[in-house]
């Protein structure tokens, strides 16, 4: 019994742990005028402010804070400059941002950890949507793969989210680390039955597993309650030896000043998103 107290004691002496999240910020968009903006966000025309923008941003940067991650994936940024303000603000050393020419918004992680590697994709006659994001970071003595994403919305056909699906699993099969983890929003209402769960099958672990069907929620769609975002693991991450994820870490961050009355997400409305984050811990070897 000495003996595997000792082992537990190692371990966690020469263990890190870290928490990496997702997040749709809901159209965080600054002030001014580049030409790519959904008409509610051009400024002054159609009543986008520096008063809303900024308080957007300080709205976004105090999620952010509360989250307490050391990596996050964010969705629906407008540009670089957004995204490096956020990392700034909040002391994180690394970012990454993808978008394609003359979409609105754009794509991200922000890092503490170092990020060596980075590779952004974008899909052949897709290019009016988001970009899928490679993005390498060692941690401690190790290093994985995250796969940011942005899947075109269920107002698109679902041939779209196919062709995301395939996409996917085929960068990871082929670009990927040996541990990869797959984020951000996906928009699908049913992964099991849908082409990104076909795509996937028997490759990666849904985190969601870990809670209750009802609690499986971070996003209202017609009024019914779905998960749209997901973080998806690859199954060696359940396995002892390297990085591995901590078990029952998985969670929809939810304070009370991101929801409602109702218990549903505010939304930009209110200067906050229409998503809540998502957030898992890891462990890794120094």
């Amino acid at each position: 019994m000495k003996a595997l107290f000792w082992i537990l004691c190692a371990a966690l002496l020469f263990a890190e742990e870290f928490c990496i999240a997702t997040y749709n910020v809901e159209n965080l968009f600054d002030a001014k005028k580049d030409g790519t903006e959904y008409k509610e966000f051009i400024p002054s025309k159609y009543g986008w402010s520096e008063e809303e923008a900024e308080n957007k941003f300080k709205n976004t940067i105090r999620v952010l804070k509360d989250l307490d991650s050391d990596i996050i994936a964010l969705q629906e940024i407008e540009n670089e400059a957004l995204i490096k303000r956020l990392k700034d603000e909040l002391g994180f050393g690394y970012h990454v941002f993808g978008k394609n020419q003359n979409a609105a918004v754009g794509l991200g992680v922000i890092s503490k950890y170092e990020i060596v590697k980075t590779q952004s994709f974008s899909l052949k006659g897709y290019e009016k949507f988001r970009p899928i994001l490679h993005v390498k970071i060692k941690a401690g003595s190790e290093t994985f793969s995250i796969f940011a994403n942005h899947f075109p919305s269920l107002n698109n056909p679902d041939s779209t989210r196919v062709a995301y699906s395939n996409a996917l699993n085929h960068y990871m099969q082929n670009g990927g680390e040996n541990k990869s983890i797959l984020l951000g929003d996906f928009n699908v209402l049913d992964y099991e039955n849908s082409p990104l769960g076909e795509a996937l099958e028997g490759k990666v672990y849904d985190l969601w597993n870990e809670l209750t069907k009802k609690n499986r929620w971070n996003y209202v769609y017609k009024s019914e309650r779905n998960a749209l975002d997901m973080i998806l693991v690859s199954k060696n991450f359940l396995e002892e030896g390297g990085i591995k994820y901590k078990k029952g870490s998985f969670e929809v961050f939810k304070p009370k000043y991101l929801l409602t009355s109702k218990n549903a997400p505010k939304g930009n409305f209110r200067g906050f998103s229409d998503h809540l984050p998502l957030k898992a811990c890891f462990e890794t070897p120094l």
